[in-house]
């Protein structure tokens, strides 16, 4: 098996391409029999691997999640590179609904402090800058969640709530399951997704009305 491709036909219009899973560090491929992939069945691809991810989400972790952002005083956010950007529209959106939400590194996010709550978003769970940052909220007394792809990360040995995005990422050693995608690329997007999710289930929850969220939102742009 380890010296034969792994291939997965799809079909893009009337033609057909192949997902190919190269033997050892050969890597992931897109082979195309007549012609170029489509942007229609690259996005299929896209979406049918974020709804294998979100698919198997854990239910309990998520209402913990849900409960700890209500009973929290202030909301901190922090990820490093795409991941926090993920982040920050996450805080954009608590915003929106009327909670304290800040991004950490910011010139006017105040201190942490018991009865806040920092969300930590990392595929790995292992980047230093984040681990470093969960160690300072722990250490001043505020709950912390973990958004990431490794349950048993450092990260979220750090977690009070682990929220686990149980992406297969192909990465540098080129293994031959997993995403077709770049390193960490769909769990930001399955962790867009699911805080999107997260943010519908505030709204019920709160009762927000379209009016108030739209008053919230920025009025200098």
């Amino acid at each position: 098996m380890a010296n034969k491709s792994i291939q997965q036909s799809q079909k893009n219009g009337d033609k057909e391409f192949v997902i190919a899973k190269q033997p050892q560090n050969k890597g992931t491929v897109l082979k195309f029999e007549d012609t170029p992939i489509g942007i229609r069945a690259t996005t299929q691809i896209i979406l049918d691997e974020i709804r294998s991810v979100l698919e198997k989400i854990d239910e309990g972790a998520y209402e913990k999640f849900l409960s700890s952002l209500l009973s929290a005083n202030n909301l901190f956010v922090t990820g490093q590179g795409r991941s926090g950007l993920v982040s920050r529209t996450f805080a954009m959106r608590l915003t929106h609904i009327g909670l304290n939400a800040y991004c950490v590194g910011d010139a006017t996010t105040p201190n942490i402090d018991k009865g806040d709550l920092l969300i930590a978003c990392s595929s790995s769970g292992s980047t230093h800058i984040t681990r470093y940052i969960a160690g300072l909220a722990r250490k001043s007394q505020a709950a912390v969640v973990a958004v990431t792809s490794h349950k048993t990360s450092p990260l979220a040995q750090q977690a009070d709530t682990v929220i686990e995005l149980p992406v297969q990422e192909v990465r540098t050693d080129y293994k031959d399951n997993g995403s077709i995608q770049f390193r960490s690329t769909l769990f930001e997007q399955a962790c867009l997704v699911y805080l999107d999710g997260v943010i519908l289930s505030l709204v019920s929850r709160l009762n927000s009305s379209e009016h108030d969220m739209h008053n919230r939102h920025s009025n200098l742009e």
